[in-house]
This record gives C-alpha cells, structure tokens and sequence, in this order.
C-alpha cells in the first residue's frame, strides 16, 4: 500500500504574516466598531430642527421648547405670504441636527409691506404731505398747470390714484392747479404718465392732444412730447405725444 506524501507544513515566516493580517484586521475592525459607537453616542444628543415657518411666534416658540431648543426671535421683516406676527424664517433651517439646547434664531412677519394711497384730490401739497407722511408713504413731484375748475394751490389728480396699493415709501405724484389759465398755459411734463393720464390733463387745459406710437418698453406711457415741459402753450392749440407699444 503506498501512502500519499504529506503536505508540507506552512513556513515559520508564512505564519508570521498570516497572525499579523489577522492581528490587523482585527484592531481594524475594533477601530471602526468603537468609531460607529463614538458617532451613535454623539447623535444621540442631538435632534432634528423642526420646522416652525408660517406658524404664530407663539406656537414656533412653544414647539422649539418641547423638543429641547432655544427659540429665540432676532429680527422682524415684512413679508407679503407669511400672516403678521407669524414665523417667516428659522436659522439653523428645519431638518438640520443640533444639540439638545441649541438656539433657533426666528424671523418674525411685519405684515404685509404693500399700503393704501389715501386721497390727495381736493387737498393743498401741504395737507397731502401729512396724509402720506402717516400712511408711510412720500410725495413725488408737484405737476403745475392752470384749471378753470379747480382753485389755485389744490391737488387735482394723483399717481398712483386713490385706493391703489403701493410699496411702503413710494413716492406719489400730484398735479396742481395753478388756477384759471390766461391767453397761454404751461405745458406740463408728461413723459411716464399713462397715455390716458396724460391726454385727460390735457383736456384740463383744453389743448388738443395727437398721438403717435413707437416702440418702447413704457407700454401705454408717454414717452416724449412736443411742445417740452414749461413750454408756453395756447388753449386749442394741439401737442404731439408719443406713447409706448
């Protein structure tokens, strides 16, 4: 009977290295192990942001506290979506990880910044000035022209005209009679007015008004006008505006 030969026994220096590649993988594995519980062990003291924005300041606030945050409320800024007093932005954002305890800085809704032209017609620029003043916006340029029907020094139209929303601190133009005009008026400058605006001002003065269009991006505005602002003009006597399209 013959015997098989037997394997040969692995080397000294080949089990050297096979107990170091084990030894190796092993402190390895013992590195990423303690390393996932060091990360466990720090996200289990933090929490999600929750998200607060559109919700009353007073229940963001709330909200914030029973989850384990700090709310705090820096700033206010008008907002035309988000409700007055409600929340309109949180730092860190909604979904980030925090620790128990961080701040949550809230940003808190003025309201809407959009405000009601009051009326002007039939008031003195002095009188317009104060009405404006305290509904948070401003006067823009004084118009002048002469009018049978209204006295001297009264405000007769507006732009933007009354009950129209405007942004806080838009500046609202007036034109004013000069009272009854003489054998000659002044023209008025017309250039931005709209062009139905502009032809009824015209009309005040009783002068005739031609139009003609030209390309612009003034669309339905008057863009240039002959005789120029200040020009003297005689009543039935037609000016030539050109208006936007």
């Amino acid at each position: 009977m013959i015997l098989a030969p037997k394997a040969p026994r692995p080397s000294l220096w080949y089990r050297i290295v096979r107990a170091c590649a084990i030894a190796f993988g092993l402190c390895a594995l013992a590195a990423l192990a303690g390393e996932a519980t060091m990360l466990w062990m720090l996200e289990s003291d933090r929490i999600e942001v929750p998200r607060v924005i559109g919700l009353d300041s007073v229940a963001a606030t709330t909200l914030l506290q029973e989850v384990g945050l700090q709310p705090k409320v820096v700033a206010e800024e008008f907002s035309e979506k988000i409700p007055k007093g409600s929340v309109t932005a949180e730092r860190p954002p909604h979904g980030s990880r925090v620790t128990l305890g961080s701040e949550v800085r809230l940003f808190v809704s003025r309201g809407t910044d959009l405000l009601a032209v009051p009326k002007l017609a039939g008031s003195t620029v002095a009188q317009a000035t104060r009405a404006l003043a305290e509904a948070g916006l401003d006067l823009g340029p004084v118009t002048f022209i002469h009018s049978d029907l209204h006295p001297k020094d009264i405000i007769m139209a507006q732009d933007p005209p009354q009950g129209a929303t405007a942004a806080r601190g838009t500046a609202v133009r007036v034109l004013q009679s000069l009272g009854p005009w003489d054998d000659q008026v002044a023209m008025p400058d017309l250039r931005g007015r709209e062009a139905l605006v502009a032809v009824n001002l015209l009309k005040e003065l009783q002068v005739e008004a031609r139009i003609s269009f030209q390309p612009s991006p003034a669309k339905d505005r008057v863009i240039a006008q002959d005789p120029a602002p200040g020009a003297p003009v005689k009543p039935g006597v037609p000016v030539e505006l050109v208006v936007g399209e």
